[in-house]
């Protein structure tokens, strides 16, 4: 199963509307320098007062479908 690891680094203003859902996606770019676009509500159980911060590993199946989203 391929794995994706990444940072991340957003302000709670800039996630505000991923919190709201108003957002559907993120675009992150990974340690092997591909690009991912990731399901915004994915991201909903990281984020803090701060906003969401921290380094993540993401599980896809053959078909890019998430398997696990965790924060390292």
């Amino acid at each position: 199963m391929p794995k994706f690891e990444f940072n991340m680094a957003l302000s709670a203003d800039e996630i505000r509307s991923i919190y709201e859902g108003q957002a559907r996606y993120i675009l992150v770019e990974s340690a092997q320098g591909l690009k991912l676009q990731l399901p915004a509500a994915n991201f909903r159980r990281h984020v803090t007062t701060e906003g969401i911060k921290g380094r993540f590993s993401v599980e896809t199946d053959v078909n890019n479908k998430i398997l696990a989203l965790h924060k390292l």
